[in-house]
């Protein structure tokens, strides 16, 4: 089992209704699902509850400015919910509290805001949760291919160690370094081992999920980047985002970006194929909402995509999408 470094964070059932007698007025910024399930348990109610939603800045700067004063926030639901709240704990100086409903990200252990600006993603921000609250109740209460979905962000870890080593080759990234490179490894190993536990529901795979989202997000901090964590397979999330103009869940999409961009790579695809079955993933596009004509647009855009973004350089960076790369794309998702 991994390690982990990172935030304070407290495993068990009921964790918010024993935190809310401790906390002082407070606002809470949630998905509705989880807030109805949570909000009957409560003895004392938020001053304010903020829907989760919409991550450009000036709709969250907006929010912040209509909040009455409070002395803490708690973030209650996915990435969008934790990003929210850290946004206005940023700008507040409440205290922050995150309650994850899904392992679907791991923006509950990372300090910075995921933003949606300019028709990309931007990160902002420095926010350091009093606690992480992981309740197996609540996380138990979502549909069971949500939760199992929560392995996207530490898969990642299979495609973005290998395109960081492109952009260091290249001289266009950060340092290559081999301790921080070998942990990629580790992690995908750890969710190797986990993955069966997640797909039966246990507690204990669960917990060995999010100590990995743990760690990488104290890792990304004390890098100053997450080459080791994120790259072409993210940067297909986002221009399917930008291409539809919608998501999927998050785990979800980056897995999809996993293992298109591993076989582009000639990076043992196989490897995040078998994780993922291992975990009882959601996997074929109909299952997922999406179109292969989506996934081929998304393809078409992604190299000028990541170059109009600046982001980190890849394998996306000059991909040429002919009859070859669409095949291997489609042998990948299992397109017949």
């Amino acid at each position: 089992m991994i390690e982990a470094r990172g935030f304070p964070t407290e495993y068990g059932r009921g964790l918010l209704a024993d935190l809310v007698d401790e906390l002082g007025t407070y606002a809470v910024v949630a998905h509705p699902e989880p807030w109805a399930i949570i909000a009957p348990t409560l003895r004392r109610p938020p001053a304010v509850v903020i829907s989760a939603g919409d991550l450009t800045p000036a709709h969250l700067d907006r929010l912040v400015a209509e909040l009455p004063a409070v002395e803490a926030v708690v973030g209650v639901g996915g990435g969008t919910a934790m990003d929210s709240a850290k946004w206005v704990h940023g700008r507040t100086g409440a205290s922050l509290f995150q309650l994850p409903s899904l392992p679907s990200v791991n923006a509950c252990f990372t300090r910075m805001t995921a933003l949606r600006d300019a028709g990309g993603v931007r990160y902002e921000g420095d926010a350091v949760p009093v606690r992480v609250l992981v309740d197996y109740d609540l996380i138990a209460s979502a549909p069971a291919e949500l939760v199992r979905g929560g392995i996207g962000d530490v898969l990642s870890c299979h495609t973005a160690r290998f395109d960081w080593r492109i952009g260091a080759d290249a001289g266009r990234d950060a340092p290559w370094d081999d301790e921080q490179a070998a942990m990629s490894l580790a992690y995908l190993d750890e969710l190797e081992s986990l993955s069966p536990q997640l797909a039966a529901g246990e507690d204990d795979g669960l917990r060995r999920l999010m100590e990995c989202h743990r760690d990488i997000g104290w890792r990304c901090h004390e890098l100053g980047h997450a080459r080791f964590e994120e790259g072409s397979e993210h940067f297909f999330a986002y221009t399917f985002e930008e291409v539809t103009g919608r998501t999927i869940m998050h785990g979800e999409l980056v897995t999809m970006g996993v293992l298109v961009m591993a076989a582009l790579q000639g990076n043992d695809p196989s490897r995040p194929r078998r994780i993922a079955d291992a975990a009882r993933m959601r996997t074929a596009l109909p299952d997922l909402g999406v179109t292969w004509d989506e996934v081929e647009a998304t393809l078409h855009r992604l190299p000028t995509f990541v170059e109009e973004q600046g982001l980190w350089y890849s394998s996306a960076n000059g991909l040429t999408v002919d009859d070859r790369v669409l095949d291997l794309a489609r042998r990948a998702l299992q397109v017949s």
